[in-house]
């Protein structure tokens, strides 16, 4: 796959829950707190491979692309587009190339009620 360094035209920010003390120093309240910000490129599937996920996990998810980065992994949250979203799964590139990508699958977060 030829992916151009224009193709990377979206911010991703990857940000983790801490939990600080308030200002009283009694409580623990939960703050995101963002990590790593990359720029991405968007994925968009073939009509075969929708077909294929349909009623899956995945059904709802988007995929996108990011410069082979080994600080990123499972467990952060993702800020994408003004949206939040958790990740799926990492396709790691760990190839020794120049240019290694990582392919990010991401669900979206639902909020409660919705």
């Amino acid at each position: 796959m030829k992916l151009k360094p224009s193709d990377f035209n979206h911010k991703i920010t990857f940000r983790k829950t801490d939990d600080e003390l308030d200002k009283s120093g009694n409580f623990y309240t939960p703050t995101i707190v963002s990590e790593l910000s990359l720029w991405c490129a968007p994925r968009t599937r073939t009509l075969n491979q929708q077909y294929q996920i349909m009623k899956t996990e995945l059904e709802d998810t988007i995929i996108v692309v990011i410069r082979h980065n080994p600080k990123v992994n499972e467990s952060y949250e993702v800020k994408y587009q003004n949206e939040n979203y958790d990740i799926v799964s990492i396709s790691t590139d760990d190839t020794n190339k120049t240019f290694a990508y990582d392919f990010v699958t991401l669900k979206k977060v639902k909020k409660a009620g919705v």
